[in-house]
């Protein structure tokens, strides 16, 4: 019988390889940027273009290389940092294992330009698909410069799978900045396509944040120490008026190390979930220096997931340092860290809390005067931001069907007769009747509905009327988000929204769909943004514009505990039962509850 089993070439082996280390340009960056910051370097420059794709360049004034290192540097597992297996617990850097320089090789056309500081002349190298095409000296100055052209070139079946340029864009921000928080000592610059994105200059760990995410920033941010045998956690936390609707401004570090850890963050949610709403997410930069040996990085390839020795130790201390912190800058209530502890630890999300329940209110007659303010029910978005909308969109179904929760909802031509009785009732239902049936509707959720299905019909073509605001609003935004609006700011624009660019990260706001208070426009586009980061782009512009679609209703709608007019509830019900699916919201729950007088008959028997 023949054999079958043989050994791969080595370039095969060096993408296979370059798989599980340069996933996309992202990555790239994040392991050259690494590399200089190993190499004890004070300034960093990155220049990207077409999204690194086209190129990728790090140039640093670090230690620079020998020729024999610099040659060295991209076979496989070759490394400076390695000399036995107990040095895998021992790790102060970044770059161990020997496989980026060799990885990046291999799917890419590489120029290394390096020169140590005490040498005259450096050396300049290039590789093309692993393979060497030059190497020789060359004058130079001090310290290394990476060149990174057309990506995965040799590896057309992945460069397919990258994203739109301003997809990628954002990875490749989000890489830059979690190494520059790492190192705020470090000037850090990034240029995309010749625009300036950052300019870091050295400075505190408040300086670089403030630089990253604004000068709103400035004044929410308080400081977080702790010390004990096992572990130093310091760094800086966000007040509970910074959060967010999406994780992405949350950097744990271990050791000046990035990592995600669901223990760590599980820690920091159940303290915070006492001051801000639920399926919102807080600020905070955290630094862990812990004995390397009590914890193992060498767990998976890109380094972003660690093990430690004694995690529910590390719990409770994390707990109790961020606890300290937001109390002595809100008073916060005591609570029992101990039971907290062993309250779901495993788990990736803080257990929701319960609400707390309200009496049963009376029945309120709704004034019969019309109110001169209000010719039009569609004016009503200036309410009260109640927390009733931070619910998320159900996304693992659409109310498609009539029958999707088990009701039979009315004919959409149904109208409120003239006569039917119409009470608002704890100023968030609306009671009426059809016929013979009692109608109970939730004004928040019916509102979402009809704001829906106006935004998407302007997808259909039919415009959807925009108002240009007294005072237009400013909005900041970091790179990685102020990318992530630009990707739909088409979308925008034909939901009625005006949207201009307004100098770096900073978009001003003139115009939104008619009737949306300005208050609320922040609030709109930090759900758009969680959402585009969520969903992605490229093929799936219809369902963004659904989502996009279903942020901007749910958080424009009227609130609950907002008292309406005769006028307002009438026009509300009659719309209603004029949408596409009248029953359901636009996260799938109901809208409103039928009562029948066989129900009635069946309850007082």
């Amino acid at each position: 019988m023949q054999n079958v089993i043989q050994l791969l070439p080595e370039a095969i082996a060096n993408q296979i390889a370059a798989g599980e280390v340069v996933q996309r340009p992202a990555s790239v960056v994040k392991e050259l940027m690494e590399n200089s910051v190993d190499a004890g370097a004070q300034r960093v420059d990155v220049l990207v273009k077409q999204a690194g794709k086209a190129l990728i360049q790090v140039t640093d004034n670090g230690g620079g290389m020998t020729a024999q290192d610099a040659r060295m540097a991209f076979e496989r597992h070759a490394t400076s940092k390695i000399r036995s297996a107990d040095d895998l617990f021992k790790l102060h850097t970044f770059g161990f294992r020997g496989e980026a320089l060799a990885s990046i090789a291999a799917v890419a056309q590489v120029r290394l330009r390096t020169r140590l500081h005490s040498e005259e002349l450096g050396t300049e190298i290039e590789i093309e698909g692993s393979e060497v095409k030059k190497q020789g000296p060359a004058a130079l100055p001090p310290g290394t410069t990476f060149q990174v052209r057309n990506l995965f070139f040799n590896v057309p079946a992945r460069r397919k799978f990258l994203k739109s340029d301003p997809s990628e864009t954002r990875h490749i921000l989000t890489e830059f900045i979690r190494v520059a928080l790492s190192h705020p000592n470090i000037h850090f610059t990034l240029f995309n396509d010749e625009n300036q994105v950052h300019d870091l200059r050295p400075g505190t760990l408040k300086d670089r944040i403030i630089a990253l995410f604004g000068r709103e920033m400035e004044s929410s941010l308080t400081e977080i120490e702790e010390s004990t045998g096992y572990v130093r956690i310091s760094g800086l936390i966000g007040a509970p008026n910074i959060y967010r609707k999406q994780r992405g401004e949350q950097f744990f570090f271990i050791n000046d190390r990035y990592i995600k850890s669901n223990i760590l963050g599980h820690a920091i949610a159940t303290v915070y979930q006492e001051y801000i709403p639920k399926e919102s997410f807080p600020f905070y930069c955290i630094f862990l220096d812990i004995d390397p040996e009590r914890v193992d990085v060498n767990i998976h390839p890109t380094k972003t997931e660690v093990k430690f020795d004694d995690e529910q130790t590390l719990y409770v201390l994390l707990q109790g340092a961020v606890k300290q912190a937001l109390g002595d800058m809100h008073h916060a209530p005591d609570t029992n860290i101990e039971s907290d502890l062993y309250k779901s630890i495993y788990s990736s999300e803080p257990e929701p809390r319960r609400e707390d329940e309200e009496t049963v209110g009376s029945f309120r007659q709704a004034p019969r005067e019309e109110r001169a303010s209000f010719q039009d029910w569609n004016t009503l978005y200036s309410g009260s931001g109640g927390s009733g909308l931070n619910a998320p969109p159900r996304r693992d179904r659409d109310p498609v069907s009539k029958d999707l929760f088990g009701q039979s909802p009315l004919s959409r031509k149904t109208m409120i007769g003239a006569d039917a009785f119409l009470i608002q009732f704890q100023e968030s239902y609306i009671l009426t009747q059809k016929d013979d049936y009692i109608l109970i509707i939730d004004q928040n959720l019916a509102h979402q509905r009809i704001l829906y299905e106006k935004f998407l019909n302007t997808r259909r073509g039919s415009p959807w009327s925009a108002q240009q605001l007294l005072f237009p609003q400013t909005l900041e935004f970091s790179a990685a988000d102020y990318t992530a609006i630009r990707e739909v700011e088409e979308m925008l624009g034909q939901m009625g929204f005006e949207v201009k660019e307004f100098g770096k990260n900073t978009l001003i706001v003139y115009g939104t769909p008619s009737g949306i208070a300005t208050a609320k426009i922040r609030d709109i586009f930090d759900q758009i943004l969680a959402d585009v980061k969520l969903t992605g782009v490229v093929g799936v512009r219809n369902r963004m514009f659904e989502n996009i679609a279903r942020s901007v209703a749910m958080r424009s709608a009227v609130q609950p505990r907002q008292k309406l007019s005769v006028a307002e509830m009438r026009s509300m019900a009659e719309e209603l039962f004029r949408c596409e699916v009248p029953g359901f919201s636009p996260s799938g729950r109901p809208t409103y509850k039928e009562l029948s007088p066989l129900e009635l008959e069946e309850y007082f028997r």
